[in-house]
């Protein structure tokens, strides 16, 4: 089943993510310095080498969508639900991050739940789609070999011109004539 689309639109899905965190990574750790940061490679990061951080991320992002792409290949439905997966998780340290930003900003942490559950909504959604479009391609699927069985059969059965055959028994009112 092909089903690249649904992975490009995750990925995409997922890229945005990526780019909330890191902007609500680099105001935070901006005005509260870099040991807000619980990852400890980020927090290393953005202390010792933070013009380096972009490459980091880039690298980050770049080897996330090449493992997806491969495991696309192979089997579909994994990247599918490897994708969703990641990015409910990666929507949660998002709307973590922009708590901690709207915190530290003195604003309410309400635009940061409706930023969680929007995008729990829209993987759920993702998920159902991807269902319906799984499930009429494998119906397509087995309409399909079935019209073609259906095919080779009628072929095989009118390949042979049939010629009739006379049966005669005992009883002559039963005279049927039966192809052959």
């Amino acid at each position: 089943m092909f089903i690249l689309p649904f992975v490009i639109i995750l990925s995409a899905f997922f890229l945005l993510l990526w780019g909330a965190d890191l902007f609500f990574t680099l105001k935070s750790t901006e005005k509260k310095g870099h040991g807000l940061e619980a990852n400890p490679l980020m927090r290393m990061l953005l202390k010792e080498r933070r013009e380096h951080l972009y490459i980091f991320k880039a690298l980050e992002i770049l080897c996330f969508l090449a493992l997806i792409w491969l495991i696309s290949f192979q089997n579909a439905d994994y990247a599918v639900i490897i994708l969703l997966v990641a990015t409910g998780i990666y929507a949660f340290v998002v709307s973590n991050g922009a708590a901690i930003y709207l915190e530290i900003t003195r604003k309410p942490a309400i635009p940061s739940l409706l930023l969680f559950l929007i995008s729990i909504a829209a993987l759920f959604f993702a998920y159902l789609a991807y269902e319906a479009y799984a499930n009429g391609a494998s119906l397509f699927n087995s309409c399909s070999k079935c019209c073609n069985d259906y095919a080779a059969l009628k072929a095989s059965c009118s390949s042979a011109p049939a010629q009739p055959i006379q049966n005669k028994g005992a009883n002559p009112d039963l005279n049927i004539t039966v192809p052959g």
